[in-house]
């Protein structure tokens, strides 16, 4: 649930310790698996601006599918963009672990998604639910946060 009028998406409050261990325990269970290759907390950038800083330090750009990502249903697709969840990852899997991964959360019941692609064009673009793409951010016209494989840091 949101603390409203924040857009703190609290996921954890009143929730076993137990299950919370567990819940977090997926993250390093992925890696030690060799399933996921670089991932990042959903900050107070929200998911799109998350994902700007992920890419940007991996030095790649992409696509990413605003109508796939998960959400609950009483949650305006605008206000769970800007939500800062307590319980959010983007994570950078190759497609043919992507099921694996998937398996993986749904085994604890938490949602997740594949959201997206990437490519080498250093461009994020976000797709709506038409099919419609808009640029996002361009690496190579500048920066967003100054770290990348280009050397800048």
């Amino acid at each position: 649930r949101f603390r409203d009028p924040q857009s703190y998406w609290d996921a954890s409050t009143g929730s076993p310790s137990e299950r919370l261990r567990g819940d977090l325990a997926l993250l390093p269970g992925l890696a030690e698996a060799g399933l996921c290759r670089a991932a990042k907390d959903i900050s107070m950038a929200g998911l799109v601006g998350t994902a700007l800083m992920l890419l940007e330090c991996s030095g790649v750009g992409g696509v990413i599918d605003l109508d796939a990502i998960p959400r609950p249903e009483e949650v305006t697709l605008a206000r769970w963009l800007t939500a800062f969840p307590s319980f959010g990852y983007l994570l950078s899997i190759q497609p043919d672990r992507t099921p694996a991964v998937l398996e993986r959360f749904a085994e604890r019941g938490i949602a997740a998604a594949a959201i997206g692609t990437l490519d080498a064009t250093r461009i994020v673009r976000v797709r709506d639910a038409e099919g419609t793409e808009a640029a996002v951010w361009d690496f190579v016209a500048g920066p967003l946060i100054g770290c990348g494989q280009d050397g800048t840091s």
